[in-house]
């Protein structure tokens, strides 16, 4: 494989007499050691001469001519204490070039921007830096004694890329958060767990429990983050019990009952994540879906009807009124929507039902929101008021429907990196 061509991007600085001598020497023993094929010299005004200073140190050295042998170009800027100015002069030419040519950087002299400039570009957009090196008497470099020592700010890049990543899973952004990962560098473990990490928690806040559960890696997660020990144990545990019933259908209605109130809480958190990224009417949504869900769990566990598909039948059985029967639609499959099943609850002479009856207004109201919304029937958009109160009504609901509600949100809470 044919080596690529190398561009050479070299800060330059200003000196006199040994000091333009020694920064000369320098710079010609890093463009001898990495025999760039292009070569982009960053100077002012008053650090141009040093280049002329190299081109004579070159041409006595190898009886060449410096300006036959390399190509190379001048990037001029006066403002060498504006670090923006420098920095983004670094940044079009990293643009310009990189398609075609390895980028290497030089940032052995020049002004404390000018450098600071260099190394940051190296970092951002991962270029090798190097800086000449060699034993200093009166703080210049002994001729002869130059080397090139490289530098890796990869490492520090890094940190800067786990903070952003840490920062986009707390704000439940998976999928921005997957992306940024791929670009962490030298810690190839951080990428494994933190790549892990993403998809099982994408998966999770997508109601994809299956496969959450499939990639969690809890020993991972536990080793890379042993402080959320306690928070992984817990969600895997709701993931567990949440795939139970669909892996082995001869769990009984116990854990079937367990399992959707896994489901609930997992509906109820997922709200306030919602929620907590300001999409309200998505957040009103899961609301809506979570007090519908409560219904049919209470009228399933406790009365064994299914309001996807009412048995008269089974109504009768539980002693409900012949007057409420009459006004029931008889058909072939009979389904009740949120209010109906409320309603069904309160004729049931059940707590939730009494809870429906005695929040009546408040609820119709708040139901308003969701079918009004640009998600549901309507043109408007949702509110954080309107949310609170939606859930405060809805997590009163579901402290009723179990006692141990607040345990089973604790358990599907995401965890929170730090």
């Amino acid at each position: 494989m044919p080596r690529k061509k190398r561009a050479l991007l070299m800060t330059v600085g200003t000196g006199t007499g040994d000091k333009r001598c020694s920064l000369a020497h320098g710079l010609m023993c890093s463009i001898d050691s990495k025999d760039p094929d292009f070569i982009c010299f960053f100077v002012s005004k008053d650090s141009k001469p040093t280049v002329d200073a190299l081109k004579k140190v070159f041409n006595n050295k190898f009886d060449e001519d410096f300006d036959e042998c390399y190509d190379y170009e001048f990037v001029e800027n006066e403002a060498v204490d504006k670090f923006t100015e420098y920095f983004n002069e670094f940044k079009s030419k990293i643009s310009e070039l990189e398609d075609d040519y390895r980028i290497l950087i030089d940032y052995t002299s020049g002004t404390k921007t000018m450098t600071m400039a260099a190394a940051f570009a190296s970092m951002i957009f991962r270029k090798e830096l190097f800086f000449v090196s060699g034993k200093r008497e009166k703080g210049i470099v002994v001729k002869g004694t130059e080397e090139c020592v490289p530098q890796n700010l990869y490492q520090v890049y890094d940190e800067l890329m786990i903070n952003k990543i840490k920062d986009l899973f707390n704000n439940n952004r998976f999928e921005a958060g997957k992306v940024l990962v791929d670009e962490i560098i030298d810690t190839n473990e951080d990428k494994e767990v933190f790549s892990k990490l993403f998809d099982a928690y994408y998966y999770f806040d997508s109601v994809n429990h299956e496969k959450a559960l499939e990639v969690f890696d809890i020993k991972e997660f536990q080793k890379a983050w042993p402080d959320l020990t306690k928070q992984f144990q817990l969600n895997i545990k709701a993931l567990n019990i949440m795939n139970t019933f669909n892996q082995n259908s001869s769990n009984g209605p116990a854990e079937h009952n367990l399992k959707k109130y896994y489901m609930l809480a997992s509906i109820l958190n997922n709200a306030r994540r919602r929620e907590d990224e300001n999409k309200f009417d998505d957040a009103v949504a899961r609301l809506y879906r979570s007090l519908e869900l409560i219904a049919q769990i209470r009228l399933s566990k406790e009365y064994g009807i299914d309001s996807s598909n009412i048995d008269i039948d089974v109504l009768r059985q539980n002693n409900v009124d012949e007057d409420y029967l009459s006004e029931i639609n008889i058909s072939d499959e009979i389904k009740f929507g949120l209010t109906a099943d409320y309603e069904l609850l309160a004729k049931l002479n059940d707590e939730l039902g009494d809870f429906y009856l005695e929040n009546k207004n408040q609820i119709r109201n708040i139901l308003k929101f969701r079918n009004n919304s640009i998600l549901a029937h309507g043109f408007d958009s949702c509110s954080k008021k309107e949310y609170d109160e939606f859930s405060g009504i809805v997590l009163k609901a579901a402290n009723l429907l179990h006692n141990d509600m607040e345990k089973f949100i604790e358990e599907t809470k995401f965890p929170i990196l730090l």
